[in-house]
């Protein structure tokens, strides 16, 4: 799937638990590989990385791996 990163900007992310997140406030690549790295949030007094290998769906909203408890 090809995607402009611009259009990441400010998609809610939500986890497969069905819980809001946050927001994509920054995308970090790996040059050398040419692939998403990291999905920094925007939340509320702080900034967040999630690894983008536990996104598991772009479309209207983003979607994460829940972590496991």
């Amino acid at each position: 799937m090809v995607m402009r990163l611009s259009r990441l900007y400010g998609k809610q992310i939500y986890n497969t638990k069905g819980y809001y997140i946050g927001y994509v406030d920054e995308v970090l690549i790996e040059i050398d590989r040419g692939r998403g790295k990291v999905l920094v949030l925007g939340l509320p007094g702080e900034k967040v990385g999630v690894p983008y290998e536990r996104v598991t769906a772009i479309g209207d909203i983003i979607l994460v791996k829940a972590k496991e408890e």
